[in-house]
């Protein structure tokens, strides 16, 4: 692999295939310290993108990408949400330790279904940081999910709907990969139509961003699914993340 300090040259393999590459495109949007890595300086035929202890691989052709994924895999190697066929051609050595399938949805201003929230929505402060992190699925995973939770709030837009004493009860924000995550309401708040708001308010926040919201969906959460659906969200296609011995 050859690491590239010009973007510019993986824009073709960005273009081809923008849905396919939106992990990638909100990494470079929202990022700053990432590498770059391509099978040749001359005409890339696939790329890895490196971000904190995440890789994300993507090809036009299973050669190229087996070849990205032969100069990785000396090693243990994190994949965030890669498109399944990469996931596949890791799957077949046998190395995979961990993974967590998804599906890949996206939304347009085309296809937005609803054009205003029905309830009030805020944005999260620092001082929600903590709430949002008590009720975080990741946090007992992550020693630094505090810290995490707080850069996303600081950093990118964020939705929440509070309560009569201005206390998280409905929130979600944007990641550092530019998709809509850490999405909650609390259990007594449920069947109202808050995360509906919420998403609605995040969505129309990244739309002003210039950025096309996405959200990944463990494959097994009928509950999600029909909700973004609900909302405007099309599937693309199936992503995983996953990690290697």
């Amino acid at each position: 692999m050859h690491k590239v300090n010009d973007v510019n040259i993986i824009n073709d393999l960005l273009k081809e295939d923008m849905m396919g590459n939106i992990n990638t495109l909100g990494r470079l949007k929202f990022q700053k310290d990432f590498n770059i890595f391509v099978d040749s300086l001359n005409k890339p035929q696939g790329y890895v993108l490196q971000n904190d202890n995440w890789n994300v691989v993507y090809s036009d052709g299973d050669a190229t990408a087996e070849k990205l994924l032969n100069s990785l895999l000396d090693k243990p190697q994190n994949f965030a949400g890669v498109l399944r066929r990469f996931y596949d051609l890791v799957e077949k050595k046998g190395i995979v330790d961990w993974k967590e399938f998804c599906y890949l949805y996206y939304i347009t201003p085309e296809s937005l279904k609803i054009n205003q929230p029905k309830h009030n929505v805020d944005s999260l402060t620092l001082d929600d940081a903590e709430i949002v992190d008590y009720y975080y699925t990741y946090r007992s995973q992550d020693p630094n999910s505090l810290e995490y939770l707080k850069g996303c709030i600081k950093e990118r837009p964020s939705s929440v709907i509070r309560d009569e004493n201005g206390k998280p009860i409905s929130w979600a924000l944007i990641r550092e990969d530019g998709s809509l995550g850490v999405m909650y309401t609390k259990k007594e708040h449920r069947g109202k139509g808050l995360a509906i708001s919420v998403s609605v308010d995040l969505i129309k926040k990244a739309f002003e961003l210039g950025h096309t919201p996405y959200v990944h969906i463990v494959t097994d959460n009928k509950a999600s699914i029909a909700l973004s659906e609900s909302i405007g969200f099309k599937r693309y296609g199936e992503i995983v993340w996953f990690g290697t011995k």
